[in-house]
């Protein structure tokens, strides 16, 4: 897939595409629109991108769900689908398995910005910058990287440390906490986390969720034990005491990630075919759940 001229400066926004029509689990392309416009100014040329997931295509349908197709339009800005391009084959430390990632991301004139909402997650704890990358992996197959327990947080590390972000963004209108990505509660939010430093842009989104980030492994792994103290610049927006309040107070328990994520074990074991043409039409009860129960809550 050609995405530019190879003399071109080119921004990669990698997007998280969650749970169909709950907006506090996938990037918001109002945000992403800014985003769009400013790498413009700067000169360089910007195509959003994002994976195929084990019970997601991302085809032209899913991008109108997301309110994506028209925005992208109006901005002539191109949507690259991850997984209609060549992959390239990476063996990991520590992990069993091999990750594909594609060839367009690794283009000496490619630039990556990870643009995620900061939401909690019931088998990670948080999906941060660095969760955000997992959904860039080439592989539809997704569900290997869950049949063994810790290999998942192995996974989401290699693929940041592989495609590491040259600008992190973590930023909603509302955010969402509870038992993500299905089943979210929101909360207005309306703030954006900028930084270059994956690692510790997410000890900061973990703190503002509440969630400890010392238990979050992906970011562990990639620490590797250095230390995490960061500086916020002095012209940054504060949040609102009540807003921190009120998310710590319904923070996701440590003990509920240690539940959910040996409970939804046995699922990732499911024909991947079934998965993917089955799974999809599920997402849509899971939508009406989040309705009735959580996202107004």
């Amino acid at each position: 897939m050609e995405i530019a001229e190879r003399e071109s400066l080119l921004n990669a926004i990698s997007v998280a595409t969650i749970i169909h029509e709950i907006p506090t689990s996938y990037s918001d392309p109002l945000i992403c629109e800014a985003i769009i416009k400013a790498v413009k100014k700067l000169g360089a040329k910007p195509f959003v991108c994002e994976a195929n997931m084990r019970a997601h295509q991302m085809h032209d349908k899913m991008l109108q769900r997301r309110e994506y197709d028209e925005m992208l339009r109006r901005n002539n800005t191109k949507f690259v689908n991850l997984s209609m391009v060549e992959p390239i084959k990476f063996k990991c430390i520590g992990l069993d398995v091999p990750l594909l990632l594609s060839s367009v991301l690794f283009k000496p004139n490619v630039k990556i910005i990870s643009f995620a909402p900061p939401k909690d997650h019931w088998e990670c704890g948080v999906t941060l910058t660095q969760k955000n990358m997992y959904g860039a992996i080439w592989e539809r197959k997704k569900s290997i990287f869950h049949r063994k327990y810790d290999r998942i947080d192995k996974a989401v590390a290699a693929a940041a440390r592989l495609m590491s972000p040259d600008i992190c963004i973590l930023g909603c209108q509302e955010i969402g906490i509870g038992l993500g990505p299905h089943f979210l509660r929101t909360r207005p939010f309306n703030r954006l986390i900028m930084a270059q430093d994956m690692i510790r842009a997410d000890k900061l989104g973990s703190e503002i969720l509440g969630y400890p980030y010392s238990l979050v492994k992906y970011a562990m792994i990639n620490a590797q034990g250095n230390d995490l103290n960061y500086t916020l610049h002095p012209d940054s927006a504060e949040i609102n005491k009540d807003t921190l309040d009120e998310l710590h107070e319904n923070v996701l328990d440590p003990k509920d990630v240690s539940f959910w994520k040996p409970a939804l074990y046995l699922q990732y074991f499911v024909p991947h075919n079934f998965q993917y043409f089955v799974f999809p039409h599920f997402e849509l009860i899971f939508t009406e759940i989040n309705r009735l129960f959580f996202s107004n809550k």
